[in-house]
């Protein structure tokens, strides 16, 4: 093996262990503060991490591991801080149609805001527009019957029905059918709820008719 043929080999190794170094270091760094960040809100799952930056610090660096374990970590951020990282990609409109009452002040009526948006809709299945969790069904005389959902850290309120197709405690993916609208009025009254102030839906998906 001549002199400039071990000079290659040489840069070459040296090359492949910079750019292992380099990607080592960021790692360890983003799952230090990530146990930072779990010990600091009592996650009980606070040694695992520890042990596991530890191992990654001390033994050879594994990507696709470690890559699986942060996804793991920041998972449990989400629920342990109430965050919520859904796009607009993860929306869907519940219905065909027409808004009716967009959200927000009314032009109509002093003093009045609507929290939501009003759907005129053409047709009588609801669609769920997110993924979730049911956590109240019921009937009043402002909502008529009703669904409540919990989506990440959002809360979405569905009204008007003429039936409920869902109950409490149901898993509802995005596009389940869980209510049907009254045939001559089929009016779709639609609320998002996040960190107690109220969102315009219409941002979230669109309508068309």
């Amino acid at each position: 093996m001549n002199k400039i043929f071990k000079k290659r080999i040489g840069i070459k190794r040296k090359e492949n262990l910079n750019k292992a170094l380099l990607i080592q270091v960021i790692f360890s760094i983003i799952l230090v503060v990530a146990v930072i960040v779990t010990k600091h809100f009592g996650n009980s799952q606070t040694d695992s991490y520890l042990n596991m930056v530890k191992e990654k610090l001390g033994t050879t660096f594994n990507i696709k591991q470690t890559a699986s374990g942060i996804s793991s970590i920041f998972s449990n951020f989400s629920k342990k801080l109430g965050l919520d990282f859904l796009s607009a990609s993860d929306y869907a409109a519940p219905v065909s149609g027409k808004i009716l009452n967009e959200y927000g002040e009314s032009a109509t009526a002093e003093d009045s805001y609507n929290h939501g948006i009003d759907i005129v809709s053409n047709m009588e299945a609801v669609k769920s527009i997110s993924y979730g969790e049911v956590v109240s069904v019921g009937k009043n005389s402002k909502l008529s019957n009703y669904i409540v959902v919990e989506s990440g850290s959002k809360t979405i309120i569905y009204a008007r029905f003429e039936e409920v197709f869902v109950s409490k405690g149901d898993e509802i993916k995005l596009g389940e059918i869980i209510g049907k609208l009254n045939n001559e009025n089929k009016l779709l009254h639609l609320e998002i709820w996040e960190n107690g102030n109220s969102i315009d839906p219409s941002r979230l998906f669109k309508i068309s008719e």
